[in-house]
């Protein structure tokens, strides 16, 4: 999508003006898959579909596994483990489009095999990618991460689930909040304390849980939108998990699970991308058949003011987003571009889907319409993932104004 060009340094670097080379289209290969992941969700979710999954709370299973057959559910993992071997763009164009057909399905399959195939895919060693990564190509595993606790959230590091090393497994207790998918999942992707007794970035193990162990409890949270993905709270009392379910090395978790994290802000700004794409086609298509005072509503000056800024918006928060998927696959630091990628298409889609109820009117704040399910919806993106505020630290960090 974008020029190569030999020094990693930021495009936006005055001093490198006269060598940068930008090209912004797709490969004709990053077309094609982009027309086929349009095709498939346009005939496999139609608008009833979507609906409801979200009436309903039904986690979309069915589309999943089909998507698995197809093999796009993991489209980053390797060919050896079973995947493509495809790069972030690709991911992001493959977000972009589930997430403009249904948003809902796009953050399931984020939070229950994306994450976990990057996870074990960077920091799992050789026997559990060969044994885990081509289950979860296949649709065959599900997973959830639980980072988040019930004193612990935008201060992850404070962390207070422990896990004591006894010969060749952890007893674990304690218990994680806003554990995505955990419902519907195999195994719980937990975040650890196995040192109490030095600093508290430090003594963090990841653990893959069986979530059937014994003394695992998952109890759903009601939420106000993404209703087709389940949200829990997850319990450990007394529950052994064997030392080959480590992920990374012991306590040294937390530097592995900030660089995901860092990841999952691209994903997510591909969401957002994706989702506020099909509030601005729904919007404009409206404005275009609503009548008032004799002409389409579209016609008149505020309301084209409404959909201009969020076109403008949308192709800004584009842009940011494949600027940070080509800082991935470029091995360029992007902790700072993720975020900013993140915040911008977060709080973009939120307005997005405010300004689509506004023009939609009365319509708008009904059930029988959609765009309140993308207000609903977008509220997540500004709090999951890392909340507005805890971004603008993190860019504020990269610009060197301190920690």
């Amino acid at each position: 999508m974008m020029g190569n060009r030999k020094d990693p340094s930021p495009l936006y670097d005055l001093k490198y003006v006269g060598e940068i080379t930008v090209d912004f289209r797709f490969t004709s290969e990053q077309e094609m898959f982009r027309k086929s992941v349009r095709d498939f969700m346009k005939k496999e979710c139609p608008l009833d579909f979507v609906r409801d999954c979200d009436t309903k709370e039904i986690f979309p299973r069915k589309i999943i596994e089909k998507m698995s057959e197809l093999g796009w559910l993991c489209i980053q993992v390797p060919e050896k483990y079973g995947g493509i071997g495809c790069g972030a763009i690709e991911m992001g164009v493959f977000l972009e489009e589930v997430a403009r057909g249904m948003n809902g399905l796009a953050q399931a399959i984020y939070s229950s095999v994306i994450f976990a195939a990057d996870y074990i895919l960077r920091y799992g060693n050789e026997e559990q990618k060969k044994n885990i990564l081509p289950k979860i190509v296949q649709g065959k595993l599900f997973f959830s991460f639980g980072l988040t606790e019930p004193g612990s959230g935008s201060d992850a590091a404070s962390l207070s689930t422990s896990a004591v090393l006894n010969g060749n497994h952890f007893v674990l207790n304690g218990q994680k909040t806003f554990c995505s998918c955990a419902k519907v999942a195999d195994y719980i992707f937990a975040a650890t304390r196995t040192d109490k007794n030095v600093p508290r970035h430090k003594g963090i193990t990841t653990l893959l849980v069986n979530k059937n162990a014994p003394g695992v409890v998952v109890r759903p949270i009601k939420k106000l939108g993404h209703k087709s993905m389940d949200l829990c709270d997850v319990f450990f009392t007394d529950t052994f998990v064997p030392t080959t379910n480590m992920v990374g090395n012991l306590n040294e978790g937390w530097i592995n699970i900030l660089d995901n994290v860092s990841r999952e802000r691209f994903y997510l700004s591909a969401i957002c991308v994706g989702a506020a794409q099909a509030v601005l086609e729904r919007s404009l298509q409206y404005a275009k058949e609503r009548f008032q005072f004799g002409k389409p509503i579209g016609h008149f000056q505020l309301i084209k003011e409404k959909l201009a800024n969020l076109q403008m918006e949308l192709d800004a928060a584009r842009l940011l987003m494949y600027r940070a998927a080509w800082m991935i696959d470029e091995n360029i630091p992007y902790q700072k571009e993720t975020s900013i990628a993140k915040l911008f298409s977060s709080e973009m889609y939120m307005r997005a889907a405010s300004q689509g109820m506004q023009i939609m009117g009365g319509y708008g704040y009904t059930m029988e319409f959609d765009m309140q399910r993308h207000f609903r919806d977008a509220k997540l993106y500004e709090i999951g993932g890392g909340t507005s505020e805890i971004q603008r630290l993190i860019i504020a960090k990269g610009m060197g104004l301190g920690s």
